[in-house]
């Protein structure tokens, strides 16, 4: 059986209300007393419809919704919050409208709760914002990229730089119109992959082509090659090509992008300085056969002239002639190991057993000859065995004692130290006198590089330390300086002993 009109109102699936004009409940179903909590005896002739929304549905009640239904009569899908009695609040979705009957206005409702709805809507809103901020982000992230790519564009500029890059779909090379300089023209123009690739000198295009092979396999390392490009202007430039593939886990190439850069002048610069290195070996020879012999030779015949001669002004004038030789040769003898440590293959070493302790015991005596009225004392610790290059121990010892017998305290003793441990052999020359400032340590071992004492007037080209650094490097060792007033100034050479 079918429910008559007033069950249909009563339990009719969405809130349905009778209200005056000015918002008073006339009639109210049980649907929306159920929504909101209340009897219908709490409603009709005692609530205004307007007093069960928030305070913002109230003010929309006064501004809008009385307006509208006084001028159209009608008012549809309004969405507001209305009030339960037990404080919390309810979306619902209100329509309205105004009807006359024998003379009476009042106004019908249908109201849905929103509930769904208005969770869709906040996620809807959610998401939007979430939208505007992507759109915003990626906005941003344009800008800077338009940024970035401006700034690669003017150091790539300045630094003479030229892009290519891979077509991932066809394999073939693609320039910047900029490389078109490399090819001898006046401006940027289009380059082509076979365009480049016959301006490649015909000697290396075979290379170039195989180290771009190789790049395209993804186990090796990048792609770098130089070679020759003959432009059009008729100038043959060396160009350093260089790139870094990028693929994906199957093999296949997603990206390539090289640079271009024009290396003509450096490579000159580097032949040039070849060819420096080589001129200066062979200097090293011309020294070595047309300079020392000879002075060797000298060397030899004073101490034949010097044999059985009696007469005082002769033997001063040859004794004179040969410490001019001597110190000549010694000279000679710095620069070509000079020469050897700076453009050759380092200062060589002939390395042999011997005992350390002796050795420099009878060095020792050699210089207290060489320094006449100096005092020098030779200490000793570990049994003394070693294997290096005697003749390189004892031109190092040479240098250092020297070097502290012309900056040390001149009535000062001059303390030479010779000890071995388990794995390492050690050489030191302590003396007294000016301590070496902290600003020259640094630079102590350079070539052309020597202290300026006010009292001595020896002469020297400021090589002596420089070949101790290199005799130390040939034995796997090193050289350190210590300086201070309190004890001195302090030079250790240590080495393995058996390298």
């Amino acid at each position: 059986m079918l429910p008559d009109a007033e069950q249909l109102f009563d339990e009719f699936p969405s809130g349905l209300l009778v209200t005056s004009t000015t918002g008073m409940i006339l009639k109210v179903n049980r649907t929306f007393c159920a929504w909101v909590g209340m009897d219908a005896e709490e409603l009709v002739g005692i609530k205004r419809l307007q007093e069960l929304f928030t305070m913002g549905g109230r003010i929309f009640h006064q501004t809008h919704w009385l307006p509208t239904l006084q001028m159209q009569g009608s008012l549809s899908e309004v969405k507001l919050d209305v009030c339960r009695k037990d404080g919390r609040t309810v979306p619902m979705m209100l329509n309205a409208i105004r009807r006359q009957r024998e003379g009476a206005s009042f106004d019908e409702i249908a109201v849905v709760v929103a509930e769904e709805r208005n969770k869709y809507e906040r996620e809807l809103l959610a998401a939007r914002q979430r939208a505007d901020e992507l759109v915003a982000k990626e906005r941003r992230a344009q800008e800077s990229l338009i940024i970035s790519q401006a700034r690669l564009r003017q150091a790539l500029r300045i630094g003479a730089l030229y892009l290519w890059e891979v077509d991932v779909t066809t394999g073939r090379r693609r320039y910047d119109d900029d490389a078109a300089r490399l090819l001898g023209f006046d401006r940027p123009r289009p380059v082509t992959d076979a365009m480049y690739a016959s301006a490649i000198a015909p000697h290396d295009r075979d290379k170039e082509a195989e180290a771009f092979a190789r790049a395209m396999d993804r186990t090796l390392d990048g792609y770098q090659c130089s070679y020759r490009l003959n432009g059009v202007d008729g100038v043959q430039r060396v160009v350093l090509s260089s790139g870094q593939g990028l693929f994906d886990a199957d093999g296949t190439l997603i990206q390539f992008v090289g640079v271009l850069s024009d290396v003509t002048e450096q490579t000159r610069q580097h032949a040039m300085a070849q060819d420096r290195a080589l001129l200066a070996e062979q200097m090293v020879g011309i020294v070595s056969h047309d300079l020392r012999n000879p002075l060797s030779a000298i060397l030899m015949g004073i101490k034949l002239l010097a044999r059985g001669e009696t007469a005082p002004g002769k033997v001063r004038v040859l004794s004179q002639v040969s410490s001019s030789a001597a110190r000549a040769q010694r000279l000679i003898e710095e620069l070509l190991d000079f020469t050897q440590a700076r453009v050759g293959q380092g200062i060589a070493v002939s390395s042999k057993s011997f005992d350390l302790h002796l050795f420099v015991s009878s060095i020792v005596e050699e210089l207290a000859l060489a320094f006449p009225g100096r005092r020098i004392v030779h200490e000793r610790a570990g049994e003394g065995h070693v294997v290096a290059d005697p003749d390189r121990i004892a031109q190092l010892l040479g240098n250092l004692v020297s070097n502290a017998m012309t900056y040390g305290t001149p009535r000062g003793a001059v303390t030479v130290r010779s000890a071995t441990g388990a794995q390492t052999a050690e050489l030191s020359v302590h003396n007294t006198g000016d301590v070496i400032p902290d600003t020259q340590i640094d630079s102590l071992f350079e070539p052309m590089v020597r202290g300026v004492p006010g009292r001595s007037g020896v002469r020297s080209v400021g090589l002596g330390l420089y070949i101790v650094k290199a005799i130390a490097a040939a034995h796997h060792g090193e050289v350190n300086v210590a300086s201070s007033p309190e004890r001195g100034t302090t030079f250790v050479f240590s080495f393995p002993r058996s390298p």
